[in-house]
């Protein structure tokens, strides 16, 4: 790693201060190796207490307490320097005062002992004269300099050994390792540093050299995985720009797939209206010719009949006309409808999909950045070692190898790390576009599958709601015990991935009912009976909750009773919370409370809740009946829309338990009564009632999920820890 003569092969920029860019004067060394000269460090303490940043490599140092002073400064950079002066002005041959003869005139060596210049007479005086036999070794003369045979080694011989930290009139015989590998002297054996661990400082600098150099090699080696790591945020990169093409890919076929199918269905009604026109025209043509046949057979008595009769048959006809083509423009207006919300919802899709992966590509620039000061601080470590092994000081290795071990600390730690997240910064989940040209999902006659679920055995378990999230994973909440609430994540075999049990408030008396409701990505938005609405994650199974009481105080009319329901808006971010009282809270992702809503007096207690298409669909218990409000977000009060059909079977009083939505839109009401269970398919808008069909008995909780054979709607019961599933087919 070193070299004979290291000067030529090092930068002149290692040598300057990289504040004011000119020869350091005064060194001071940061525990990172990186240099500065004492005047330009000093501004940067100002101001600043306790830890400051390098301006190199941002490190962030400790301030010593006599601040400026405290950092060491840098005896090997100084000597390095002292060299390269010295070299200038033999060089140039300049003029110095000789401490000889003091008399100004071109140098031809100098005393590293005296630290003064001298002449040619001076020179020779002083390597023939025994009273300066101490010198003769201590000494630099120009023809060192011309032979370039000087190195480092031999730079280090010249220079006087250093003076006792203590005693400076004394020279040091000792390292004091105790203190820092500190100079001292004999006195200070018996003295200040007496009992400390006193060595040779030959061999503490060949304790610390082999301590370096093994450090070297582990950087060196170390150093290697750094490609493989650039490789890998390379290949990371390529990964997240394939699957978001391949995603926008899918998403424009889906979209033009639909599109085309809209396109058609609107060219279809057309058609079909042209042909209602044309065979109406035919049909009236032929009754006007027949009735005025049978007018030229009748007598003109009656012709004023036939008159009135032709009459209404035209007017008639042209209702029919008219009442066609309202019913045609208002089936186009809704296929617009849907053609607008499937360019907004691709829009929407394009621009969030850009924004992940502008965010993952700024955080795989970060490592990159990161492993680039990695590199950086190698070569600084590197360069510095090289200096320091190369110059074969014993006091320099003393003094300089410990701090140069210490700032490889954190480099070995930064090389050795794996970057863990980086393997998912390629991965983006989101689902396919909603099927808005689907006018018909047909439920499978029969139950497809049923899975026993893999949850908790305890006594007191209710199963209180179900859903899905984008990622094929499915969460069941409800009540463990009269303490404990639960959050449970199962795969579509009803496998366990994850089983989290939730204390209940401190204070509470009721039981610890527990619902929850898809957020995004990976998180799930949950409610206690008791109060507190959360937010957890399915992965790392964190959770953060807030109390819902705690923002009673908001609307004076608000009675908060205990949360019965929660379901979400996904595109905003917003959990809605139910109540068994007129009210709705509303948070956001963070658990920040937005604002309350008070529902119409028509409702009493909310037994479940669905944000879908802009309004919000609530089970009433208290009626019986399920309604369609407004979400406006400028008022404090809902407004009630309509109401969606009852089903009338067996001429049984119904009750609500749980409603949700396919992704086309269509509405699905799990109802109850002594038993039974059936299940309500409702048009998209909520407001006929589509299908009905009998199911499992127990049945409590349902939602739909995405699979590989398509849309699925999952029915779970009460207590019995079963799951069934029946298929959604599109017509």
């Amino acid at each position: 790693m070193a070299c004979p003569s290291p000067w030529k092969d090092i930068e002149d920029k290692f040598f300057e201060c990289s504040i004011c860019l000119d020869l350091f004067k005064e060194p001071k060394l940061l525990p990172c190796l990186h240099r500065f000269c004492k005047q330009c460090l000093e501004p940067l303490l100002e101001g600043q207490v306790g830890t400051f940043e390098c301006p190199l490599c941002k490190d962030v140092c400790k301030i010593p307490n006599n601040r400026i002073d405290g950092f060491k400064t840098d005896f090997h950079m100084k000597s390095m320097l002292q060299f390269i002066q010295l070299q200038k002005t033999f060089e140039n041959r300049e003029e110095r005062e000789c401490i000889g003869c003091e008399e100004k005139l071109k140098v031809t060596a100098y005393c590293f002992m005296c630290k003064e210049f001298l002449c040619v007479q001076c020179y020779q005086f002083h390597l023939t004269k025994k009273i300066f036999v101490k010198h003769q070794k201590h000494v630099l003369g120009l023809n060192d300099l011309e032979r370039k045979s000087l190195t480092q080694e031999k730079l280090a011989s010249l220079v006087e050994a250093p003076r006792c930290h203590t005693h400076p009139e004394h020279m040091a015989h000792l390292c004091c390792c105790t203190c820092g590998n500190l100079p001292v002297c004999i006195t200070c054996s018996y003295g200040k540093h007496k009992g400390h661990d006193l060595q040779d400082v030959a061999n503490v600098s060949k304790e610390e050299r082999e301590k370096l150099q093994k450090r070297l090699d582990e950087l060196v080696k170390l150093k290697e995985n750094v490609p493989s790591l650039t490789n890998k945020i390379n290949k990371v990169n390529a990964e997240l720009t394939s699957i978001v093409a391949d995603t926008k890919a899918k998403w424009k076929k889906q979209y033009e797939d639909q599109t085309s199918k809209l396109k058609n269905k609107k060219e279809k009604e057309k058609r079909e209206f042209n042909r209602f026109k044309t065979v109406l025209e035919e049909r009236s043509r032929k009754e006007l010719k027949e009735l005025e046949s049978d007018m030229e057979e009748k007598i003109r008595k009656i012709r004023d009949e036939y008159d009135r009769i032709i009459k209404i048959k035209i007017r008639e006809s042209k209702e029919k006309e008219d009442t066609e083509q309202n019913e045609l423009e208002n089936r186009e207006l809704k296929i617009d409808e849907k053609m607008n919300r499937l360019d907004a919802e691709m829009n929407e899709r394009n621009k969030t999909i850009e924004e992940q992966q502008q965010r993952k590509l700024r955080e795989t620039q970060n490592l990159s950045d990161l492993c680039n000061q990695w590199v950086n601080k190698f070569e600084n470590v590197s360069t510095i070692a090289s200096s320091v092994l190369e110059s074969h000081n014993h006091w320099t290795d003393a003094q300089c190898i410990p701090d140069i071990r210490a700032a490889s600390e954190p480099l070995v730690e930064d090389l050795m790390k794996d970057c863990p997240e980086m393997e998912s910064l390629s991965d983006i989940t989101m689902d396919d576009l909603p099927m808005l040209c689907i006018d018909r999902v047909n439920i499978s006659d029969n139950v497809e599958s049923v899975v026993d679920l893999d949850v908790t055995k305890a006594t007191g378990f209710l199963v209180n709601s179900i859903t899905s999230t984008g990622t094929g994973y499915i969460v069941v909440s409800g009540r463990l015990s009269i303490d404990h609430s639960f959050i449970t994540v199962i795969n579509r075999q009803g496998r366990q991935i994850r089983h989290d049990k939730i204390d209940k408030a401190k204070g509470g008396s009721l039981h610890p009912d527990r619902h929850c409701a898809a957020l995004s990505g990976d998180k799930i938005a949950s409610v206690c009976r008791s109060n507190q609405v959360g937010v957890y994650n399915i992965h790392d199974g964190s959770f953060t909750q807030n109390n819902i009481t705690s923002h009673s105080d908001d609307i004076k009319t608000v009675n908060v009773k205990p949360a019965s329901c929660i379901t979400t808006d996904p595109k905003r971010g917003h959990i809605i919370v139910g109540t068994y009282s007129g009210s709705l809270f509303i948070f956001d992702e963070e658990l920040k409370f937005i604002r309350a809503l008070k529902l119409p007096e028509v409702m009493e207690c909310s037994r479940d809740i669905l944000y879908h298409e802009g309004v919000l669909l609530i089970c009433d218990e208290g009626s019986r009946c399920a309604y369609a409000v407004t979400m406006d977000t400028s008022t404090t009060e809902a407004e009630l829309l309509y109401e969606l059909p009852k089903p009338d079977i067996d001429g049984e009083t119904w009750c609500l338990y749980s409603i949700c939505a396919d992704r086309a839109g269509f509405v699905y009401i799990l109802w109850y009564s002594f038993g039974s269970r059936i299940i309500t398919q409702y048009s998209q808008d909520g407001q006929q009632l589509l299908t009905t069909k009998r199911t499992e008995d127990g049945a409590r909780c349902m939602t739909t999920l995405m699979t590989e054979e398509g849309e699925k709607l999952l029915v779970a019961t009460f207590q019995s820890r079963k799951m069934f599933s029946y298929g959604l087919k599109p017509e």
